[in-house]
């Protein structure tokens, strides 16, 4: 009840600071276990997809976020987990694997880093390995426009990807990787061109 006024409150203000416009809302799942994959450029990007977005979503959240005292109980409060970046870290990879399995939608940052304008965009293989781990479908989400005062900001909501091997198999390291690239690349493409794919 409180978590749904929040997401009201913060939906509200986001509709009146931005001049925000969603596409492709039949594209996102109305039930059942989904990831979402978005380009991660600010700190604007999670509250603004958890606001627009018909369901509660699970973040994961640079474990360093939860050691500042307000902010790390908030991220707690709503569904937000740690995870260290630069290696393999385990413990958020198995709370990933639980959310979807008892059918909630996950957001994932496939950079796992905000990357800034003219930086390069580096997917990580994490994305496609946790889809393949529990089967449930990608829906790649692009984030378009400037995070200032009635700017125009735009969501592209895209056809929800399956990843998995052809044969019914597991997909190698680098067929995961691949997989992630090419998940990256379709959600830039999107944010670049407002082409839903």
């Amino acid at each position: 009840m409180l978590l749904c006024l929040v997401k009201n409150l913060v939906k509200c203000f986001m509709y009146c600071f931005f001049r925000l416009h969603v596409h492709g809302t039949d594209n996102f799942p109305k039930e059942g276990a989904a990831i979402v994959a978005l380009n991660h450029k600010s700190f604007w990007d999670a509250p603004l997809i958890a606001s627009v977005l018909p369901r509660p979503l699970a973040f994961m959240a640079k474990k360093e976020l939860f050691s500042i005292p307000v902010l790390g109980a908030i991220l707690k409060w709503a569904g937000a987990f740690p995870v260290s970046r630069g290696n393999a870290d385990v413990s958020a990879i198995k709370a990933a694997l639980s959310a979807l399995r008892a059918g909630k939608v996950m957001a994932i940052f496939p950079e796992g880093t905000r990357v800034k304008n003219g930086e390069e965009h580096v997917a990580k293989a994490g994305v496609a390995l946790i889809a393949q781990k529990t089967g449930a479908p990608v829906v790649p989400i692009a984030l378009s426009g400037r995070y200032r005062f009635r700017a125009k900001v735009d969501v592209y909501i895209g056809t929800p990807i399956t990843i998995k091997a052809p044969d019914g198999g597991r997909l190698s390291a680098d067929q995961l990787q691949e997989a992630s690239d090419r998940l990256l690349k379709t959600i830039l493409d999107m944010a670049e061109t407002g082409n839903i794919r």
